[in-house]
């Protein structure tokens, strides 16, 4: 099976997809990554330089996964103009994946959010999409939760080596997030899981047997001095 992991900004893989992603790759399926902008907007240095060095931090971040492909369209106008569109379009066809992974449209940041809607359009019916959550979960509603606890380290290694970003604070924030996902399944304490959210529509109305196993669930007990509810 051919994955495709797409994010708006270098890191944007790392943090919010990479535990999935680095299953399939574990599993032996092909894994792409595509990111959509050149993220010359986000960091304390601005421009070509910044890019620059993004572009090597992504590199290194997705090296245990793929060889990115840099769209390099403009950090904060994604969408701005018609030929955004195009280009992402073409790159997704030149893959023709049979998943594609990419933000949800109800995230944070409008590049995310154009990016989501921007890749719905372009494949439409014919290539499921899988939404990944959204940071500490704010207006996302999952539907599938996946186990990461084994990929956790390589998740962090990979979130670590973009320096220009303050790392550390989005590997702090994905442990919260990750954790809190994994407990809402009654998960023990130490575990991680990525949740994501995929809206079923014709021919794609369950994907189940394209995702890994689950997190498995423990039964979850009341005791009282009556015994178990």
């Amino acid at each position: 099976m051919k994955v495709l992991g797409i994010g708006a900004h270098p890191d944007d893989i790392e943090i919010f997809m990479y535990g999935l992603l680095s299953i399939y790759k574990n599993e032996g399926h092909q894994v792409y990554t595509m990111i959509a902008t050149d993220g010359a907007q986000g960091g304390k240095i601005t421009g070509k330089k910044l890019a620059k060095e993004r572009a090597k931090e992504a590199i290194s971040g997705l090296e245990k996964l793929s060889s990115p492909i840099f769209l390099n369209l403009p950090d904060g106008e994604l969408g701005g103009e018609l030929g955004h569109k195009k280009i992402i379009k073409e790159n997704i066809l030149k893959i023709m994946p049979d998943l594609i992974i990419t933000h949800s449209e109800n995230d944070y940041h409008a590049d995310h959010k154009s990016l989501s809607l921007i890749t719905k359009e372009a494949v439409s019916h014919y290539i499921p999409i899988l939404y990944c959550d959204t940071l500490l979960g704010i207006n996302f509603n999952p539907n599938y939760y996946i186990d990461i606890t084994d990929h956790y380290k390589f998740k962090k290694e990979a979130v670590l080596k973009h320096k220009t970003q303050d790392p550390k604070r989005f590997v702090s924030l994905f442990e919260l997030m990750n954790s809190y996902r994994a407990a809402q399944c009654n998960a023990p304490i130490g575990y991680y899981a990525e949740a994501y959210s995929f809206i079923p529509s014709f021919p794609f109305s369950d994907i189940r047997e394209f995702l890994p196993a689950p997190l498995k669930l423990r039964p979850f007990h009341i005791e009282n001095k009556y015994g178990f509810l």
